[in-house]
């Protein structure tokens, strides 16, 4: 039942799309026996070149997973030229893996010396040229940046049987609720918000929200300019605010002196029109959301920028 949900199920195909268009690396999602479940896209970023001499070319083969290892919550497999590609476990809870997330190929750190890409075509017998087509469509990330891609993506993973995939009920509010927990997890934050902007009175509503009583709130919009959320939609602009550097801008705005920090960012379309506003916030000092990653947190925008756009 799981793996018939997830082939069937066109929300899932966008967000992954989504992820790739804005990390430029590939991910599909193959059952426990390596057989393609979901490929949204099938060119560039080294696809073709890693279905023909990398790691893809066992894809719908029986050996397809043992060429890779564990290392962590992940599987990690390097090819020949030392492109590396990862499997992150779809699994639920008490149950083995039903499916996997393929991201890759990828290059960390550094490319190897042009001489040391000759010798290795030549061993194996691959045109050079060729190959040098595909190595310019291979992402060069460093390890730090990737390890913040690969929890972004091991998040989605917890999530991936329920985005799009719930039966009942509306499906954007279902993606809205799971945007939101998965933004929270990742950056540690107790609370938070998603809220949507009407186009019409230039307002902005919550649409979900987590971890605060904002029963009073919520049916109380906010409009454009107004407060940081109105303010990070009118300008575009997310806002960072903690002990540590304030954001003297926006800090008198902070109505809440308990709050050790603050996330404030704009969803934005692909046409830049703004979409709504996301609000994260804490009261511990050592959350991940005081010490941010800024690739993950560039990523998170645009992917949920997407996310919500594809849906509205």
């Amino acid at each position: 039942m799981i793996i018939s949900k997830i082939k069937s199920s066109p929300s899932l195909s966008q967000i992954l799309l989504n992820f790739i268009d804005v990390l430029r690396i590939n991910i599909l999602i193959v059952d426990h026996k390596g057989t393609p479940l979901m490929v949204p896209k099938t060119n560039g970023y080294g696809f073709y070149g890693a279905s023909q001499w990398g790691v893809l070319r066992y894809l719908g083969k029986p050996e397809f997973l043992s060429q890779f290892q564990t290392e962590g919550y992940y599987l990690k497999s390097i090819d020949d030229f030392g492109f590396q590609s990862f499997a992150i476990p779809i699994a639920v809870a008490g149950f083995d893996a039903a499916a996997y997330l393929i991201l890759g190929p990828v290059i960390l750190d550094k490319q190897l010396e042009q001489s040391l890409y000759q010798a290795i075509t030549r061993k194996l017998g691959i045109n050079f040229a060729d190959f040098l087509e595909c190595l310019i469509e291979v992402r060069v990330v460093s390890f730090n940046s990737f390890k913040s891609v690969l929890d972004l993506l091991f998040e989605l993973s917890q999530y991936a049987l329920k985005m799009g995939l719930t039966e009942n009920g509306p499906v954007a509010a279902s993606i809205f609720t799971n945007l939101l927990d998965l933004s929270m997890a990742l950056t540690q934050a107790e609370y938070g918000s998603i809220m949507l902007l009407n186009k019409t009175n230039n307002e902005l509503s919550i649409q979900v929200f987590k971890g605060i009583n904002l029963h009073k709130l919520k049916d109380v919009p906010v409009k454009l300019g107004e407060g940081i959320a109105g303010l990070a939609a009118q300008q575009k602009e997310s806002f960072v605010i903690n002990d540590g550097q304030p954001n003297n801008r926006v800090q008198h705005l902070l109505k809440r002196p308990e709050l050790k920090c603050a996330l404030v960012l704009p969803i934005i379309d692909s046409n830049q029109e703004v979409l709504g506003v996301m609000n994260l916030s804490t009261q511990q000092e050592t959350s991940r959301l005081a010490t941010h990653s800024q690739e993950m947190l560039k990523s998170l925008i645009e992917i949920t920028s997407g996310t919500i756009s594809s849906l509205l």
